[in-house]
């Protein structure tokens, strides 16, 4: 396993923990399976070399202990069909490759997941039964930035970031972007008309934009604390060098609070809520247009 496969790894890890544990406070679902997918389109000829020589899309990695673990699934295995649905007629949504569309599949799957896997050039049947959890497509970012982000259906760290974040750190990390998406900040924003990038540094657009990070990062606590993480590591991080860096320090946008003001931000979550009640309950409220 190369590098960014060893750190997609570690965040599939921290990931299955935290979408099985928070499922509850998710509006929309999927089995949590432990496989981490791959296509052949995304890689070149020379970078590809033997990785889908059991068919196009296939096991990268699979966590340990996970439910495809437990049926025997592992690297390398190719994915020969979803339910019913053979992969070799799948086509890509656009721009994504086809690990989108096979992840699609098995999302919107229900009941014990049926799938056909390829070993060897052989096919074979396996039933997997596996728990659910918050729907998110999860991955490394090929990219040497501190950065993280969530588009509201895809969680993005970069391996800039990963790689030198400690398991604790990359969980808070991970729970930030979490938090976006259980409160479903994307498709509130853009029901509200605000603009991200160089507008969104100004006026209304400035506003909404700090605000939804704050409540990803109040938010973080608790999804850490259901995951059976002391939540303390929330305001550790954002002191932590790593922290301060990732925050971006003098240069950082000014839709963020600053690493310290988010410290103090969670420790005050902490000590005011027991749970996430206050904060699911503004899902269905409109951003004010003020």
């Amino acid at each position: 396993m190369d590098v960014l496969g060893r750190q997609d790894l570690r965040l599939a890890t921290v990931a299955e923990r935290m979408l099985g544990a928070n499922d509850a406070v998710c509006r929309q679902h999927m089995p949590l399976t432990g496989m981490i997918l791959h296509s052949r389109d995304q890689y070149s000829a020379v970078t590809a070399g033997d990785a889908f020589a059991n068919g196009r899309v296939a096991v990268e990695a699979v966590v340990p202990d996970a439910a495809a673990a437990r049926a025997g699934i592992t690297a390398g295995d190719g994915l020969a069909a979803i339910g019913t649905v053979r992969t070799d007629t799948m086509v890509r949504d656009g721009e994504a490759p086809l690990r989108d569309t096979a992840f699609a599949a098995l999302a919107g799957s229900t009941g014990p997941l049926a799938l056909m896997l390829v070993r060897g050039g052989e096919e074979r049947a396996v039933s997997i039964a596996a728990p659910p959890g918050c729907r998110a497509l999860v991955e490394i970012r090929s990219s040497d930035s501190l950065n993280a982000r969530s588009d509201g259906r895809v969680i993005q760290v970069n391996y800039g970031l990963a790689a030198q974040a400690t398991d604790d750190e990359l969980a808070v990390i991970f729970a930030h972007e979490l938090g976006h998406l259980v409160l479903e900040h994307r498709r509130r924003l853009t029901e509200a008309g605000v603009k991200k990038g160089f507008f969104g540094e100004f006026g209304r657009n400035r506003r909404l934009n700090r605000q939804v990070e704050e409540e990803a990062d109040r938010m973080s606590v608790h999804l850490l604390a259901n995951a059976g993480y002391d939540p303390a590591i929330a305001p550790a991080f954002w002191r932590s060098k790593l922290g301060k860096r990732a925050g971006g320090g003098l240069f950082r946008s000014g839709t963020y609070p600053s690493p310290s003001a988010r410290a103090q931000l969670v420790e005050q979550e902490i000590a005011t809520y027991r749970d996430a009640g206050h904060l699911l309950s503004a899902r269905d409220v409109p951003f004010t247009t003020d």
